[in-house]
């Protein structure tokens, strides 16, 4: 998907990141109830997550010997940027249907990038 691709309102709005802004990296670990639907769910929603100001790559990883459990890496330009996009994301109810899909609440880690 790509911007021009998209509807108005289903990209993300533009943010900028702010000036010293540090990169990060997010790491999602989640337990899905319905591990295939769930798959189904990141692929309509990843292509989103990458049109982000800010996103610099999503990658979305399954256990191959546990497929109930997925990763989620996101890199962004900025933790700004990134909670920024995850309002976005709450101000639709997308959220609710993303958790709709676990089994427990989601494991988060933000990581900063200091060799870039």
């Amino acid at each position: 998907m790509t911007r021009a691709d998209a509807h108005a309102g289903d990209v993300p709005p533009r943010s900028e990141a702010p000036d010293a802004a540090i990169a990060v990296v997010v790491v999602l670990e989640l337990v899905a109830r319905d591990p295939n639907a769930f798959e189904q769910h990141l692929l309509r929603v990843i292509p989103v997550t990458r049109l982000a100001s800010g996103n610099r790559f999503s990658w979305s990883v399954r256990d191959s010997a546990n497929p109930t459990n997925f990763v989620l890496y996101q890199g962004w330009d900025s933790l700004a940027q990134q909670q920024a996009y995850m309002s976005w994301r709450e101000g639709r109810g997308d959220l609710a249907e993303f958790s709709s899909f676990l089994a427990e609440p989601p494991r988060v880690t933000v990581r900063t990038v200091f060799d870039r």
